[in-house]
């Protein structure tokens, strides 16, 4: 008889999706009956579904207590040894049915659940046979011996080998795997029509019953193929596992956190198994079910609470200290066992030596071990090495908020967290964004980021407790990438009103010489044309219609010199910006520091409508009697720096028309504005505009 192997399985649901509530947007085209109506059928199909599978949750169990009482009342020694309480069939239904009623869509849930209720009927149904048999060999007990000779491998097989090979999404991790997953099914299939037609079943039975489905010609095969099953199960199930390590590399850092729960659930019950095995202990045995458990509330973890448990952290310390353990408790008994057996007559001493040799390599020998256990799951300690790796990451990324997002990826794998978030407070007028890996839970660890005394986000992390050199290091480099975010949000708004406003130049252009010019022109033509009909005619009316077209002619001038005005003032043109600035603000309220005469038009006109704006500002809102404008060429830009001794700007100040089109006139041409409180009170504006230098 080739008894049940106990193993277990796990599963995960697909990591970083965004479900769709189908039903809520299907209620606005099917109306509110129609949705009421899914909403009842759906409820309906809930609670069938739960009492289904919680029904077998609870019946599994009892099958298997109920054949563990059959074999005892059927006086056999082989039912008694293998007729046991299997773990997999206690915990394994109840754990599917859990995960079913919250993911019934994912398939491992139901392989797990299902080969638990299969596992618990299979043990009924072989106790039943040996019970019956000693009652009454006829009736149905042959047809229980031919059920029990073949319905074990469609228990055994399914979490040794087809959940790790289906673990953890349902699907395999590629085509190349479809004949491991067709071998499995061909073995289950294959061997149970093999047992299931054996003419004479007692090698797998153990009963001296004909089988009533039995075909003579397979009186040899049966047995043979019987002998030899246990080759290509484990072969199968190696497969299975493998097919884990090539997912695990191909996977994300979410999908190799949902395989590490599954290996680490596994690593810790074969250990325990090994040693059970190897000390035989009564108690290990009892515990065994106590240790089992450890599996299907790892499968429940992976799936549900994956994100919120990092199983890689709980292994990396293990790893560390359990060899920490390992290494110094050698160190320790072998330094009283070389010492018992050179001088046995030391006694107390060899403790003491031992003890402070054990405290001499301890630290040093943790720090080596961290960090080999750092490599092996990929985790950066070193601030300055993550910030290295940040740098070069950042490198290629498109746009800041790209390069922090990446950065965000490469913080929590460096650091081993379960989740990392960046929150970028408001820029002007813009909202505030949200960078996050993984997640960030309640409570989790907060470093404010600053760039320059201002506060511009904040660093989130949870699942590790980093040092707080290296946090204080990664806040430095990520308040830069937060500033630069801000930066281009706010830049890129300013684009848009920058090309808004053109747009709507242009239009109010083309209004004013489609309405003002356009009509004028017309109606001077028409003039002139009245006035040539009449100059043989009547001179007199000729002179009062050329009077008519010079008043038309000269409001026309007018407005054209207003339009011409409002794209480039024509005192820049006689004046230059400095006399420009003088003739607006006064003689002595106006500097100048290095040559103006070759600026671009497009600065000299932006330079001009800034400081012409603050000037504005600061005699309406700042109640000043001293404006001073001061024209500073530097290499590469001109500086122009409009300060007033008012009465400054207020704490939040509210952004006007006028502030906003400072900030945009600067950045048209690549340059910026800043409007702040003076170093002496007062508000000072200071706008940096780029000059191209010429050789």
């Amino acid at each position: 008889m080739t008894s049940p192997v106990n193993a277990e399985t796990m599963n995960t649901e697909t990591m970083n999706t965004e479900t769709v509530n189908a039903d809520a947007m299907n209620t606005h085209s099917a109306g509110p009956a129609t949705s009421a109506h899914g909403d009842v059928t759906r409820g309906r199909r809930g609670k069938a579904l739960a009492v289904l599978v919680w029904t077998g949750a609870v019946l599994a169990p009892a099958c298997n207590l109920l054949a563990i009482r059959l074999a005892e009342l059927s006086a056999s020694t082989w039912t008694d040894r293998f007729i046991t309480l299997d773990p997999t069939v206690i915990l394994f239904p109840a754990a599917g049915a859990f995960l079913i009623t919250r993911r019934p869509g994912l398939l491992v849930p139901w392989l797990l659940w299902t080969c638990g209720i299969v596992g618990g009927f299979y043990y009924l149904v072989y106790s039943g046979a040996h019970w019956l048999y000693l009652t009454d060999p006829g009736g149905i007990t042959p047809y229980l011996a031919w059920l029990s000779m073949w319905l074990w491998l469609w228990h055994v097989p399914v979490f040794i080998s087809l959940l790790p090979l289906l673990f953890p999404d349902g699907r395999l991790p590629s085509r190349r795997w479809r004949p491991v997953l067709y071998a499995n099914l061909a073995l289950m299939a294959g061997h149970s029509l093999f047992l299931g037609l054996a003419p004479d079943p007692e090698f797998e039975s153990q009963l001296p019953i004909p089988n009533p489905f039995g075909v003579e010609a397979l009186r040899e095969a049966s047995p043979a193929v019987e002998s030899y099953i246990g080759g290509p199960m484990m072969v199968l199930t190696a497969l299975g596992l493998l097919s884990l390590a090539f997912r695990y590399r191909a996977g994300d850092i979410e999908l190799r956190r949902q395989i590490a729960w599954y290996v680490g659930a596994l690593a810790v019950y074969l250990v325990f198994w090994i040693v059970k095995a190897v000390t035989g202990s009564w108690l290990l045995i009892a515990l065994e079910t106590v240790f089992m458990a450890g599996l299907p509330l790892s499968i429940i973890a992976a799936v549900l609470r994956y994100r919120l448990y990092g199983i890689d952290v709980v292994l990396n310390r293990a790893l560390v200290y359990g060899s920490l353990v390992a290494v110094t408790g050698g160190v320790y008994f072998g330094l009283i066992w070389m010492a018992g057996a050179l001088a046995s007559d030391l006694g107390q001493g060899v403790g003491l030596v031992a003890a402070l040799a054990v405290g001499g390599v301890f630290h040093p020998l943790r720090i080596r071990l961290q960090g080999m256990v750092d490599r092996m799951f990929a985790v950066e300690r070193d601030p300055y090495r993550v910030v290295g790796l940040l740098g070069r990451t950042g490198q290629g990324a498109r746009d800041p908020a790209a390069a922090l997002d990446e950065a965000v990826a490469v913080i929590r794998e460096a650091l081993g967290a379960t989740g990392v978030g960046v929150e970028v407070r408001a820029g002007r007028a813009g909202a505030e964004r949200v960078f996050t890996y993984g997640e960030p839970r309640p409570g989790a660890l907060e470093v404010p980021l600053f760039w320059h005394a201002e506060r511009v986000g904040t660093l989130l992390v949870s699942g590790a407790r980093p040092g707080r050199e290296p946090m204080a290091v990664l806040a430095r480099h990520l308040a830069e990438l937060a500033h630069a975010v801000r930066l281009t949000a706010d830049l890129h708004r300013s684009r848009e009103r920058i090309r808004s406003t053109r747009d709507e130049e242009r239009r109010r252009l083309g209004r004013e010489l489609h309405d003002g010019l356009g009509p004028a022109l017309t109606n001077v033509t028409f003039t002139l044309d009245r006035a040539r009909r009449h100059l043989d005619t009547d001179p007199r009316a000729v002179e009062k219609l050329l009077v008519q077209i010079r008043e038309e002619m000269i409001a026309t001038i007018a407005s054209v010199r207003e339009l011409v005005y409002g794209l480039r003032p024509p005192a820049l043109d006689d004046l230059g910006l400095e006399g420009a600035l003088r003739a607006t603000a006064g003689e002595t309220a106006v500097t100048a520091d290095g040559p103006l005469g070759d600026l671009p038009a497009a600065v000299e006109v932006a330079a001009y409508r800034i400081a012409q704006e603050a000037l504005t500002n600061a005699r309406r809102h700042a109640g000043t009697a001293t404006v001073l404008i001061r024209l500073r060429r530097l290499p590469g830009e001109l500086r122009v720096e409009v300060a007033d001794d008012g009465i400054g700007l207020p704490e939040n100040p509210v952004v006007g028309v006028g502030l906003t089109s400072m900030r945009e006139r600067a950045a048209e041409v690549g340059g910026s504005c800043v409007i702040g409180r003076g170093p002496g009170g007062g508000t000072e504006v200071t706008a940096r505009l780029p000059v191209e230098e010429t050789e």
